[in-house]
């Protein structure tokens, strides 16, 4: 009876002095570091060039801004700093019309595509919704313009929306690669 009467203090004593104690987990300081970079433009980069179906070239206006975080845990007080990637590829000279991605640590991938204020494509988890394949597909091996690519997502228009921006593929390794847009299709020169 003792034995047991000992081993209950001794378990609410441990289960008490743990509960107040910051989860070892959560408290760790590491620093959380973007999932899918490489499936967006690298930074640097001003503008990229699209060839459209009729054959004509055309540059549009490249926006990539990497930024890095520094934010303080709330339950143990500690800091880490984690990554934030956006990329806008303007599609007009008003810059009213265009594509954007933001890009969070873990993978967690959004994108929207915009013309004339409409909304157009618009979707978040972006590498989770290719499993489902109803408005992402991945791709194996696909062909646009002149240029095969190994991976490839395939964005489709969202129903309900505008569609004046009607599809768009990016790549991995290299970022957006196509699209349909005012009834022309553009593939990266």
């Amino acid at each position: 009876m003792k034995i047991k009467l000992t081993f209950i203090i001794v378990l609410f004593v441990f289960c008490l002095t743990t509960s107040f104690q910051c989860n070892k987990l959560k408290c760790r300081t590491r620093d959380l570091n973007l999932d899918g970079r490489s499936w967006l433009p690298p930074k640097g980069i001003p503008h990229l060039t699209f060839v459209d179906n009729s054959g004509s070239l055309t540059n549009f206006k490249l926006q990539v801004v990497d930024t890095t975080w520094v934010a303080i845990s709330q339950e143990c007080g500690n800091s880490f700093s984690y990554d934030y990637l956006t990329t806008t590829l303007y599609l007009d000279p008003t810059m009213g019309d265009s594509i954007y991605f933001s890009l969070n640590y873990g993978g967690w991938l959004c994108m929207r595509a915009v013309s004339s204020n409409n909304p157009n494509i618009w979707m978040c988890n972006v590498f989770g919704q290719t499993k489902e394949g109803a408005v992402a597909k991945k791709l194996s091996n696909q062909l646009i313009g002149n240029k095969t690519y190994q991976e490839v997502i395939l964005l489709l228009h969202s129903p309900g929306l505008s569609d004046n921006i009607d599809s768009l593929f990016i790549a991995n390794n290299v970022g957006i690669v196509g699209f349909k847009y005012a009834n022309k299709v553009y593939a990266l020169q």
